[in-house]
C-alpha cells in the first residue's frame, strides 16, 4: 500500500477513478484494442504488446494502470475489481 506522500499521487488529480469499477486485462489486449493507453496512469510504465504483463483499465478506458501501481492504490481508490470479461473496447 501506498503512502498519500508517494510520488506517484503527485501528477493530476485522479478524482475519476476513485470507486472505480476496474477490469483486468494484459497488454496484448490493450495494444490490440485501445493503442491510446500507452503509460500507467501513476508511474507511466509503457505497455508492452504481451499477454505477461497485466493492466487494470476502468469501464470508461480513460486510462490504464500497472499491476504494481494497482496493487498499491486500490485500498486508497477504493476500487472495485471486476473478472475482465465485460470490457467494451468500442469496436
Amino acid at each position: 500500500m501506498a503512502e498519500k506522500d508517494d510520488w506517484r499521487l503527485l501528477a493530476d488529480p485522479r478524482e475519476h477513478l476513485r470507486k472505480a469499477c476496474i477490469n483486468p486485462t494484459d497488454g496484448k489486449e490493450i495494444s490490440k484494442h485501445a493503442p491510446q493507453l500507452m503509460r500507467c496512469e501513476f508511474c507511466w510504465e509503457p505497455v508492452r504488446n504481451t499477454p505477461h504483463q497485466w493492466w487494470f483499465v476502468p469501464a470508461d478506458l480513460s486510462c490504464c494502470v500497472c499491476e504494481g501501481c494497482f496493487n498499491d492504490f486500490k485500498e486508497m481508490f477504493e476500487w472495485k475489481k471486476l473478472d475482465g470479461w465485460g470490457i467494451d473496447w468500442g469496436e
